[in-house]
């Protein structure tokens, strides 16, 4: 189970949120676990709240002004809502300075308490998505995890169907890797799925033949990230005589795999000998990102392919039987004399007159 403590926070956020632990040193040890992300009525971070319990408190100038004009009764009963409770840190932000009493009262309550020099707004926006990255649920999947045009993109497969190979050929093309063979996917979003590389194989590529490479160090800092969040995923299949039975040459619905609970894109290549999958990938990279745009070709197809089925019907002769049930017979009416002729893909060419 996912778990982040303070310690580690503080370690890991130092830098990026200019950070200063000033109270609060015994509570190192204070833990959040991947039940904060989905605990009812408890914030994850957010801005000072004495009523409504927040697990990482935001102090800014505004909030260090009301508390000092409190009386000191008052402020104590603040103070010990504040450090108490369900609350693991406090950050004082906006660059502002501690008060004594409240590190005395962090100090009191073991509470850790810090300062940043970030404003409280940039703050929460920043520490946010490291929380629901770091105790978000994680999986792991077998495959490899490319950055392919700017998109994230998984490829899967049976072992030794060539991934690593197709990987390596794409990273010479330009893209980047983020994970072989181990690939964690964890949730950030209600429908967004991101991916890393897991410590000890970051970097690394194993391909058979060849042994394990250093794509860092072969192509250079730019030939790798960090993380990714995952937008398609490419699966590579040895087809059969089943499998070439049953392909949709016109589907105009993306089938899709289910990954904690979002569906993700799926794109089925076969692996048969003299295709370019790399090619293969960067199109349907290609053409996803068109369909996350709103053009979809296969429907243009079909759309203009009817267009001229119906000009040609509007200008010719009566309809056969055959092409009201292809196109509608609701719409089209007159008697059945002449024939339509198709290729050997099923599209339609031309007429025949049956006379």
């Amino acid at each position: 189970m996912p778990q982040l403590n303070v310690q580690q926070l503080f370690e890991e956020r130092r830098d990026k949120l200019q950070l200063t632990w000033i109270g609060g040193h015994n509570g190192a040890s204070r833990a959040m676990g991947d039940d904060a992300l989905n605990r009812p009525g408890v914030g994850l971070v957010g801005h000072m709240n004495l009523v409504h319990p927040i697990l990482i408190q935001a102090i800014g100038e505004s909030d260090l002004v009301y508390l000092s004009t409190q009386s000191p009764e008052a402020r104590t009963e603040s103070l010990k809502r504040l450090c108490t409770g369900e609350t693991v840190s406090i950050f004082i932000c906006d660059g502002a300075d501690a008060p004594r009493y409240l590190i005395d009262a962090c100090d009191e309550y073991n509470t850790p308490l810090f300062l940043s020099q970030k404003k409280t707004r940039v703050f929460v926006n920043l520490l946010r998505p490291y929380l629901q990255r770091e105790l978000s649920e994680v999986t792991t999947k077998h495959g490899v995890f490319l950055d392919v045009l700017g998109f994230g993109i998984m490829i899967t497969g049976n072992s030794q169907i060539g991934k690593s190979e197709l990987a390596l050929e794409l990273i010479s093309r330009g893209a980047g890797l983020v994970a072989d063979d181990a690939v964690e996917l964890f949730q950030i979003g209600p429908e967004t799925i991101q991916g890393r590389c897991p410590t000890i194989l970051r970097d690394f590529l194993e391909v058979r033949g060849i042994g394990v490479l250093n794509i860092k160090a072969i192509f250079g800092e730019t030939a790798v990230r960090p993380r990714k969040t995952l937008r398609l995923i490419v699966h590579l299949e040895r087809p059969t005589e089943e499998y070439f039975r049953g392909l949709d040459r016109l589907q105009t619905k993306s089938s899709t795999t289910t990954i904690l609970g979002v569906e993700i894109p799926t794109v089925t290549l076969a692996v048969v000998a003299g295709r370019n999958l790399a090619v293969l990938v960067e199109a349907a990279v290609r053409h996803y990102i068109l369909q996350t745009r709103g053009y979809d070709s296969t429907k243009d197809f079909l759309d203009r392919h009817e267009a001229a089925m119906r000009e040609q019907i509007d200008s010719s002769a009566p309809i056969p039987a055959a092409a009201r049930s292809l196109l509608g017979a609701s719409a089209l009416n007159g008697p059945a004399d002449i024939t339509p002729l198709f290729d050997e893909s099923g599209i339609f060419r031309a007429y025949e007159s049956e006379g």
